[in-house]
């Protein structure tokens, strides 16, 4: 029996503003509990919200950035409902009138529709001990809504890194999931081929990218094993259990009318005009899906180069201006996706709190490009300035790392290593390749690295025969 897979996103984005949404506390992670408050936030009595121009212009920007059609009325309403980091006890959102609609995504070999994409306002958060922390009540968050359009989870991890290259590249949000700073919840059903849409489930709390994808691998063959067994798919909501690798009950599924929306008499609506949002429209900066066509046709690039120097902003600011200062694109992208995701890998550094200078690395490529240096010497300096910051040129000299350039004094070298190595010699001589690449160490050894190994592989072709 074959089976039809729908899945759609709804993907919950803090925005990079400096205050919450509709107050003018700090919006901002890690702070103590429950300093970031005030009335408004807290939902006492007489205290009315007043919406951030910034958030707004944040949501345009997200809008402009994924094809929607931006609304220029912007109205709010209550959603309500009761939870004890709600204070509130409902959410300041917009159900009737969202702030984009109608909008898209392009993945390699498919189109992704958003339906909408609307305002609101964050919940608290339940902590240790049950204690509420109220700091992220009122903290804006988008609420990005795609159609049910993605047949699998490699599908949805594919959209999901686009989104989050696109609010990276915008300034849009952190998108930092571990934060909560970008939130999916994902809504999955399973029918057999050619029938109507089936029950659908909603996942909720995953953490990860990885866990995204287990979660609704799961699910496809949880909903199979079902609809195989003649079983009902309950409409419900369900969490993922990382540690077990399944998904968990864990409550019916609420119906739109158990929210009782209605406006939000506190809040009058706002006219946008078209040059506010034409304004922003042309302050956009290069998106990275641009990025990606430039990088394939004028640099030639392959596909993981060009994930790796898409992979965040700072990445990719010092790619661009390091082929402005040395105007060789796939050297640099092979040291950035090579030798730099190396050393953050192997040293577990966050690339965002390493702080090196784009020129260093830039001198660096030009002595390894002009043979100034080997490419063990220009991994290894790489290294200190990505690490220690240290500046190379004075490194290298104090150091003694340039290449040796006497040939005399290298033609005598290899003269010696010829005489103390005869079995190899005449191994290579009989055919054996590995013999020959042992004589080239053995050279390389000898001068600490510090060589021209094509001037070595000249000579002892020279004197071998």
């Amino acid at each position: 029996m074959n089976y039809k897979v729908n899945i759609g996103l709804e993907v919950h984005i803090e925005l990079n503003t400096k205050n919450k949404m509709f107050c003018m506390c700090k919006s901002s992670f890690g702070d103590e509990e429950n300093t970031n408050v005030c009335p408004i936030c807290l939902a006492q009595p007489g205290a009315l919200p007043i919406p951030n121009k910034e958030a707004i212009s944040l949501a345009i920007k997200t809008g402009i950035a994924t094809n929607c059609k931006i609304n220029n009325k912007v109205v709010f309403d209550r959603k309500n409902y009761f939870y004890k980091d709600l204070p509130k006890g409902y959410q300041i959102t917009q159900f009737y009138n969202p702030i984009c609609t109608n909008g898209y995504i392009n993945l390699e070999n498919k189109k992704i529709n958003i339906r909408e994409i609307h305002i609101e306002e964050d919940a608290g958060k339940v902590g240790k001990n049950n204690i509420i922390d109220y700091n992220r009540a009122g903290i804006p968050l988008l609420e990005l809504v795609t159609m049910p359009d993605f047949e699998n989870s490699e599908e949805v991890i594919e959209f999901l890194k686009l989104l989050r290259e696109i609010l990276l590249f915008c300034n849009i949000s952190d998108c930092k999931i571990q934060e909560g700073s970008m939130r999916v919840d994902i809504n999955l059903s399973v029918r057999k081929e050619n029938m109507p849409l089936g029950n659908r489930v909603e996942l909720k709390n995953i953490g990860s990218f990885k866990s995204i994808k287990n979660a609704i691998n799961y699910e496809i063959k949880r909903h199979i094993n079902l609809l195989e067994n003649g079983d009902n798919i309950n409409i419900e909501t369900r969490r993922f259990d990382e540690d077990n690798n399944i998904t968990i009950f864990m409550r019916n599924k609420e119906n739109i009318e158990d929210y009782c929306y209605f406006k939000d008499p506190d809040i009058i609506p706002i006219n946008l005009s078209y040059d506010f949002i034409n304004k922003i429209a042309k302050n956009m900066p290069i998106l990275p899906s641009e990025k990606r066509i430039l990088y394939k046709t004028k640099y030639n690039l392959n596909i993981n180069d060009i994930n790796a120097l898409l992979s965040t902003p700072k990445i990719n600011k010092l790619f661009e201006d390091l082929v402005y200062l040395n105007n060789n694109p796939k050297e640099i992208a092979n040291l950035i996706s090579g030798e730099l995701f190396k050393i953050i890998n192997e040293n577990n550094l966050d690339i965002e709190n390493i702080n090196f200078n784009n020129i260093y690395i830039s001198n660096l490529i030009n002595m390894f490009l002009n043979n100034k240096i080997s490419r063990d010497t220009y991994k290894n300096v790489f290294f200190e300035i990505i690490v220690n910051n240290i500046e190379p040129i004075n490194f290298i000299e104090k150091n003694n790392l340039y290449i040796i350039c006497d040939i005399n004094l290298i033609e005598n070298m290899v003269i010696e290593i010829i005489k103390q190595n005869q079995k190899s010699v005449n191994d290579y001589k009989s055919g054996k390749e590995k013999a020959f690449k042992y004589l080239i160490g053995q050279c390389m050894k000898s001068f600490g690295g510090k060589c021209d190994i094509n001037i070595i592989k000249t000579l002892l072709l020279k004197y071998i025969n």
